[in-house]
């Protein structure tokens, strides 16, 4: 016998009361729990992202390059695994964006692509997202289709639901996003501001040591210096980039702002190169940093610089290695105006309350120790591989072995040897800008031909 059979009706009714089930489904539950299920189940609608509005937003993001095929998505291959496919599968996962939709779907733009091995502390991205702004306002759109019909009290008005806020939506997506990838801030935008097109500057860091080897001299960083000097202004750098005919680059002058080297405490021996431009070329920050190796194992002098920027005595390139992707960070990218915040306020930051600080301190908090997290991780992991190398020199001491012929650094702690060292303007010359781009479009006309 049921355990209700026996209940007056004002008893059931209180009892399916107390256990808050919806009207269709308080008749089900008389019957038995697995009719309850069926009917929520039946309830059960597809998320519409059409019936809400969306916003116009910039996040700035920072991920590890090493674990990722480069940060721009690969469509034509599932397989590569990007810091941008993680941040879409995000995306979708938390309904920020429709599903299905891709990159096209949500207006998305990037502040600058980067390789594969490269890493970001200030990517900038821009895209449309769900919005929970009920009112129109900086890059405001209204849902296309009607919301939901709204509740109404026990005297037929509208029930108004307090705004709350915004998303926090560096805490939505760092919940479902690896570790290596990481939302540091959003900033409301307008409907026009393009990650790429809006940005004034880009700031590059390239981090390296002193010493490459045990065995070996320290970078003159003077000479350094020197080439860094010849680097600043606007000048056609295309003996320091990578030549791509698919994009038929016609003008390869980019003018850098500012360009030093750092030292950073943290780290003794660590030295951080500083590279400021307006806008770059592929690859030319490892090209440029390559050469700059090559100043200070005194393999070349600064003059080598000023030869390479002179297109008319140098129209192609000298082939040369150029710098490990892995100490290479995009820091920051530069805007006349973003107002950053990690969490849901929605207002400028400038008037925010101390009440309403509290909640954004709590939002700082929360992905700080998520930050730290990593950062403890990756320590741990060196100071194990330190480990091994103090414990092999407890056992057999410190070896230092003289490397013949010429050495020089290429970044990541990999160093190159040669027994002749040939210098960069006595070396094979790769094609012009032109030749290539040529060379492209005749190569494509045969293809659509066919």
């Amino acid at each position: 016998m049921s355990r209700y059979a026996n209940l007056s009706r004002e008893e059931l009714v209180a009892k399916l009361e107390a256990l808050n089930l919806d009207p269709e489904a308080r008749a089900s539950s008389v019957a038995g729990p697995s009719k309850v299920k069926v009917a929520k189940a039946r309830k059960a609608k597809a998320f519409n992202f059409s019936a809400h509005p969306t916003r116009h937003i910039a996040l700035l993001v920072s991920y590890h390059g090493w674990p990722y095929s480069g940060l721009a998505i690969q469509t034509e291959d599932k397989g590569i695994v990007t810091v941008e496919g993680e941040l879409l599968k995000a995306l979708e996962k938390t309904r920020l964006i429709e599903e299905g939709k891709g990159w096209e779907g949500c207006g998305f733009s990037r502040c600058g692509r980067t390789d594969a091995g490269v890493s970001g502390a200030g990517q900038v991205l821009s895209l449309w997202v769900r919005s929970n702004r009920k009112q129109p306002g900086l890059g405001w759109r209204e849902s296309p289709e009607p919301m939901a019909p709204v509740k109404m009290d026990e005297n037929g008005r509208p029930l108004t639901i307090p705004y709350s806020g915004e998303f926090a939506y560096p805490r939505l997506l760092n919940g479902v996003l690896p570790p290596a990838i990481r939302v540091l801030a959003w900033s409301p935008v307008a409907e026009d501001f393009d990650a790429r097109f809006s940005c004034k500057l880009r700031h590059y860091k390239y981090a390296f040591h002193l010493r490459p080897t045990p065995s070996s001299p320290d970078l003159d960083l003077d000479l350094m210096r020197e080439g860094c000097k010849r680097l600043i202004g606007e000048h056609d750098f295309r003996n320091f980039c990578k030549l791509d005919g698919s994009k038929q680059i016609e003008s390869h002058s980019r003018r850098v702002i500012d360009a030093w080297f750092g030292m950073d405490e943290a780290y003794p021996g660590m030295i951080v190169f500083n590279l400021v431009g307006t806008a770059f070329l592929w690859h030319q920050v490892r090209h440029i940093i390559a050469v700059l190796f090559l100043l200070g194992s005194k393999l070349e002098k600064p003059e080598l610089v000023t030869e390479l920027l002179d297109v008319d005595a140098n129209p192609s390139k000298p082939t040369y290695q150029m710098g490990s992707p892995l100490p290479l960070t995009l820091h920051e990218c530069g805007f006349d105006r973003l107002d950053w915040r990690a969490g849901g306020f929605d207002g400028s930051m400038s008037d925010i309350t101390a009440e309403e600080m509290k909640g954004e301190k709590d939002s700082r908090a929360k992905l700080e120790r998520g930050l730290e997290e990593v950062k403890q991780d990756m320590e741990i992991r060196a100071w194990q591989v330190g480990n091994a190398l103090r414990r092999t020199r407890e056992i057999f001491g410190e070896t230092k072995v003289e490397m013949s012929g010429s050495n020089f650094p290429v970044g990541g702690g990999d160093v190159l040897s040669t027994i002749n060292y040939r210098p960069v303007l006595e070396r094979p010359r790769g094609e012009t800008p032109d030749e290539v781009n040529r060379r492209w479009r005749e190569k494509n006309a045969k293809k659509v031909g066919a």
